[in-house]
């Protein structure tokens, strides 16, 4: 799929040099006689041919204990003897896990596969333009495409209620086991926030947060609409709350793999950009920044400074050091409202992923955000 990107990480561990042969100098043309106790005086046990090899066992002045190849110990001169270091591997410590990150095609929205060893985690699904749904459901194909087996979606994440973020996510409750879900709570009377919410109040398996409300119950009220042809009445969902979205405590999601909530507001703004639950993940030594459609205040050209009010402003004044990643999810698809110089360069990644589909809505992704000349940057999909 045009959009898709993997990201693996491994570590390798080095080898250790440890000295344990001893075999005849080259000063010996015909052997080394390899005596029972530290004397020359001693009786013979056996000998060292020119190129042949002894473990060494021990050391005193002036003999190496050795064993030789028929299991006899003895001891040979230093003086007509070489130790010889060779490579051992040492025991290893537990591998570090490997961790794929996959940026799903959608079409024109955003959709995002986070596996570990121990842990599956999506962050988003939408579409604006491919709002199929069941076995069509683009999201849904991919996963089950590239993890057959998953039973379990330990995270599923939604950014914000707008439909190329929410749309496609509702199907996965049909398929999958979901344990914990992550939403800023901001109502947007949408047919894709709607079903997401009656997916995860029908999931008895999942514990629902949002950073509105510490546990309790929360109604969501929704009105008459049309959604995929069919008329729904206005109706109340009720929601049972776990834990309020805590921001800045990282969440253990797995071994070395942790997910710490930035930015979470579920109060009624302007947009529901605004509300855009902003995630770090931390994956071994790997940082890996979520910014959903978070935004940096207007359409205006990338040098000028984010707006203290914004997303991006925001995060710059509470959080620069905790922004810094090594993957950047760019912001509202690359468009002029996000991804200012300043957060950039902040961030500081060296690899960014752009989801952008056929569908164009004020000109995203922005030229001005590809064209930079900067090597740090890299765009998948479009």
């Amino acid at each position: 799929m045009r959009n898709a990107g993997v990201l693996f990480i491994t570590v390798c561990f080095p080898l250790l040099l440890i000295a344990d042969v001893v075999t005849p100098s080259d000063d010996v043309t015909s052997r080394v006689i390899v005596r029972q106790t530290a004397s020359s005086q001693s009786a013979q046990v056996g000998s060292l041919m020119p190129g042949q090899q002894a473990e060494l066992i021990g050391s005193v002045p002036n003999w190496y204990e050795v064993r030789l190849a028929n299991g006899l110990p003895g001891f040979v001169p230093k003086r007509w003897t070489t130790l010889i270091p060779t490579v051992s591997s040492p025991p290893l410590p537990p591998s570090m896990p490997t961790f794929t990150i996959d940026v799903v095609d959608v079409g024109t929205g955003l959709g995002v596969l986070v596996r570990g060893p121990d842990f599956t985690m999506v962050y988003d699904a939408g579409s604006n333009d491919d709002q199929a749904n069941g076995v069509s459901n683009r999201m849904l194909a991919y996963l089950k495409l590239v993890a057959p087996a998953l039973s379990t979606i330990d995270h599923v994440v939604l950014s914000h209620p707008h439909t190329d973020h929410v749309l496609l996510l509702a199907d996965l409750f049909g398929a999958y086991s979901v344990l914990q879900v992550w939403d800023s709570g901001r109502l947007n009377d949408v047919c894709g926030y709607r079903a997401f919410l009656t997916a995860v109040r029908g999931e008895p398996s999942v514990q629902y947060h949002n950073a509105l409300q510490d546990f309790g119950m929360r109604d969501y009220a929704f009105v008459k609409k049309m959604c995929g042809g069919v008329q729904l009445g206005a109706e109340i969902l009720r929601l049972t709350l776990s834990s309020v979205i805590a921001t800045g405590s990282p969440i253990t999601l797995g071994e070395d793999a942790t997910m710490t909530i930035l930015h979470a507001n579920g109060s009624s703004q302007g947009t529901a950009n605004e509300n855009s639950i902003v995630v770090r993940l931390d994956l071994g030594p790997t940082r890996v920044l979520f910014m959903g459609d978070s935004e940096a205040g207007g359409r205006k050209l990338p040098s000028n400074a984010p707006s203290s009010a914004s997303i991006e402003g925001l995060l710059l004044e509470c959080c620069r050091d905790s922004i810094a990643a090594n993957v950047l999810i760019v912001g509202h698809h690359g468009s002029m409202t996000s991804s200012r110089k300043t957060f950039l360069d902040a961030v500081s990644a060296s690899l960014s992923v752009v989801s952008s589909g056929p569908t164009r809505y004020g000109n995203s992704p922005s030229y001005a955000f590809l064209n930079r000349k900067d090597p740090r940057r890299t765009r998948l999909g479009q």
